[in-house]
C-alpha cells in the first residue's frame, strides 16, 4: 500500500483532475471500498475459524495488517508532504475514508484473539494430556465444548464488520470470553482432579 499511497499523492499534486477533494476523495474512497471488500471475501466468520488455527492467524492478522496499512500509510503521506515546507495541503475526510477500515480492523484483532485462543486450547487438549491424565473421555468432552465456543459467533444474524451492529459485535466478544473462561476453569479443576485420583491410587 506504500507505493499504492505514494502514487496517489503525485496524482494529486500533477494532475489538474484530481486536484481537488472533490475528486480525490471519490477516488480515495473506491480504494477502501475494494481493501474492505477483498478483507470481507477472505475473512468469512461462517468459515475463517474452520480452518487450522494457524492458517486462521495468518489470514486474519494480514487482513487486519492490511486495513491497518490504509490508515498508517496516508498519514505518513500527510507527514511527508507537511515536513516538505510546501503550500500543498493533504488531508481530506478521515471519515470517509478510514472509518470502515479502522472499524474493520479492530474485528479482526477481535478474530485474531479468538483464532489465538482456539490454537492455545487445540495445542493443550492434546494426546499427551490424555496420556499423562488417563482422562480420554472428559478431555474429549472438553473439546467438545471448545468446538462449540465458535458457534454462537458463525451464526451472528449480521454483517460482523458492519459498524451498525457494533454492540452486538461487541456483546458476541462479551459472551465468547465469558465461556472461554468457564471452560478454562473447568479445565483446571478436571486436570486437578485427574492428579489428585493418580496420586492415590499410588
Amino acid at each position: 500500500l506504500q507505493s499504492m499511497m505514494n502514487a496517489i499523492r503525485m496524482v494529486w499534486i500533477i494532475s489538474r483532475h484530481y486536484n481537488t477533494d472533490e475528486r480525490m476523495v471519490p477516488l480515495m474512497e473506491r480504494i477502501a471500498f475494494k481493501i474492505s471488500e477483498k478483507v470481507q471475501t477472505e475473512v468469512n466468520i461462517k468459515t475463517i475459524l474452520k480452518l487450522k488455527p494457524d492458517q486462521a492467524k495468518r489470514i486474519i492478522k494480514e487482513a487486519q495488517e492490511v486495513l491497518e496499512s490504509w490508515y498508517t500509510q496516508y498519514m505518513k503521506v500527510r507527514q511527508k508532504i507537511e515536513d516538505s515546507g510546501t503550500h500543498i495541503r493533504w488531508e481530506f475526510d478521515r471519515k470517509r475514508l478510514f472509518e470502515h477500515t479502522n472499524y474493520m480492523a479492530k474485528v479482526c484483532a477481535d478474530l485474531y484473539e479468538v483464532a489465538v485462543v482456539l490454537d492455545e486450547f487445540d495445542k493443550f487438549l492434546g494426546p499427551e494430556l490424555k496420556a499423562v491424565t488417563g482422562e480420554s473421555e472428559g478431555i474429549d468432552e472438553v473439546i467438545n465444548q471448545v468446538n462449540q465456543l465458535v458457534k454462537p459467533l458463525e451464526a451472528v444474524p449480521f454483517v460482523i464488520f458492519d459498524r451498525r451492529y457494533k454492540n452486538e459485535w461487541l456483546n458476541c466478544m462479551t459472551l465468547f470470553n465469558e465461556d472461554v473462561v468457564s471452560i478454562e476453569n473447568k479445565t483446571k479443576s478436571f486436570i486437578e482432579m485427574s492428579f489428585l485420583k493418580l496420586r492415590s491410587a499410588e
